[in-house]
């Protein structure tokens, strides 16, 4: 039986180990949509959908879900328009609350459309660029696009 060297051997021994953490610290890959959508009504539809997974969804075992919006939709979250979009802009801030979504909002879209970064609530965050930053999560958080 050939034998191992010793430099070999407490490499060997500590393998297991490593691989074991590394799976502890792991956290499982999220989802990301984007979304462009029209109205209220159509934004209703991802954040039904997003409340459904609040009951089958454990944040402690899966990453959130990303929701990037850059569309019409942004005005939405205009703090202009929360009187007449309230409820839906509080359905969002309870499931971000809740881990269940992330909410991002494209600074290059919000230009085109003339919303200013202090237009919307802060619990949206605010990206550069969304098809840059869905590549981001994709390549370097493993997310799945859906």
């Amino acid at each position: 039986m050939p034998r191992l060297s010793l430099p070999i051997l407490p490499l060997l021994l500590c393998l297991p180990l490593t691989l074991f953490s590394a799976e502890e610290d792991r956290q499982p890959p999220g989802y990301v949509f984007s979304v462009t959508v029209n109205n209220q009504q159509q934004l209703d539809v991802v954040l039904n959908r997003a409340e459904d997974l609040r009951e089958l969804f454990d944040p402690d075992e899966h990453s959130k879900i990303a929701i990037v919006l850059h569309g019409d939709e942004l005005q939405l979250f205009q703090k202009g328009n929360y009187t007449s979009n309230q409820s839906m802009v509080e359905r969002a801030r309870l499931l971000d609350r809740d881990n269940i979504i992330d909410i991002k909002a494209c600074r290059t879209m919000m230009k085109t459309l003339e919303i200013e970064q202090s237009e919307l609530p802060s619990f949206i965050e605010q990206v550069p660029f969304a098809p840059a930053e869905i590549e981001r999560l994709q390549k370097e958080e493993g997310f799945t696009r859906l």
